[in-house]
């Protein structure tokens, strides 16, 4: 057929053909390739990884070419926000004081981008020189503190990254099956009997904000109220009661992150240093970072724990803005609820 037509016509068949061909390969490569990356990315978001540094011992040294006294000091500052750049679902941030501008800079980056960001920090730094916290709340973001001139520090220092939000009922689970009670009751009571773990059963069981009041069950039993810590929280959902919304998140993160994913569960960041300049450059601090649920389960109840309790106090930071942001628990960015 193509024997007796002009050679122009075989020619220009060739071209296409060969054009075809090679669009059709590249087609192909580009979603083997993609696929490789989803694949490597599952991958690494199933394992668990634990690092461990020092603030001031440095991979670089400050003689090397080209490495500038910027970067030698700064070395840990850009580990720090380098992984909450990573942040793609929720960061939990619970600092005694963070001075350090970059840092605050990259929070404010990942509420805009979608992700839920919630603050806790300690009164007594609130307006300490270089503080971060006003221009987050002023940024959007709900900061919490405790009680204004406590006799008591919120001297905490770690931040929890891509974790998952406990509801009320998996919350009471957890600590009890951690700690054989659940301190957050507001009679404390232990669950040595079969009575005693029914009756802190209701009390952890009743939604709202704190100081709702629990009722004792239709048999008669005392009636337990009093100011108690609420888990749940605005636009929050718990993973472990929906499994839809675990793999909606879980691919997300995927997705989100292909090259380099946080483990699903997330990571925990803890350990002596503050997120201040000389704390991270200068100071004889550590951080330790982990993905392994023992450690970041139980940080994440205990921010919790803090979230609500400290919810019953006033805005700490004026202003209207950062007032309402408080109160609403919003943050900047319409990403994935957790």
């Amino acid at each position: 057929m193509f024997s007796s037509s002009p050679q122009w016509v075989r020619v220009s068949a060739a071209v296409v053909a060969v054009t075809v061909s090679s669009e059709a390969l590249y087609e192909l490569y580009i979603r083997w390739r993609s696929y490789c990356a989803r694949r490597r990315a599952r991958q690494l978001a199933a394992s668990h990884w634990t690092d461990v540094f020092f603030a001031n011992e440095r991979s670089i040294h400050p003689n090397e070419p080209g490495t500038t006294m910027a970067s030698f000091t700064t070395e840990h500052v850009r580990r720090l926000v380098a992984l909450i750049d990573r942040a793609r679902v929720s960061i939990n941030l619970c600092m005694y004081i963070v001075t350090v501008e970059s840092i605050g800079d990259a929070v404010l980056r990942a509420a805009k981008r979608g992700v839920k960001v919630r603050v806790v920090g300690c009164s007594s730094m609130a307006y300490s020189s270089g503080s971060q916290m006003t221009k987050l709340v002023h940024g959007g973001i709900p900061v919490r503190f405790n009680k204004q001139n406590s006799a008591y520090l919120m001297h905490h220092k770690f931040c929890l990254i891509d974790t998952d939000w406990l509801c009320p009922q998996c919350y009471h689970s957890e600590k009890v099956r951690r700690n054989g009670f659940c301190c957050d009751a507001p009679a404390k009571l232990s669950v040595n009997s079969a009575t005693d773990a029914a009756k802190c059963s209701v009390l952890s069981s009743v939604s709202g904000t704190a100081g709702d009041s629990a009722s004792g069950s239709a048999n008669g039993s005392p009636t337990y109220s009093g100011s108690k810590v609420q888990c749940s929280d605005n636009g929050s959902r718990c993973v472990r009661c929906d499994p839809k919304l675990k793999r909606s998140i879980d691919e997300r993160k995927v997705q989100d992150a292909a090259t380099d994913p946080f483990p699903l569960g997330g990571i925990v960041i803890s350990g002596s240093t503050n997120w201040t300049m000389q704390a991270l450059s200068s100071n004889w601090d550590n951080m330790v970072l982990t993905s392994l649920p023992e450690l970041v389960v139980p940080f994440q109840m205990e921010f919790q724990r803090l979230w609500k309790e400290f919810a019953r106090l006033p805005p700490l930071i004026s202003g209207a803005e950062a007032a309402g942001s408080v109160a609403t628990g919003s943050s900047a960015g319409n990403g994935v609820k957790q």
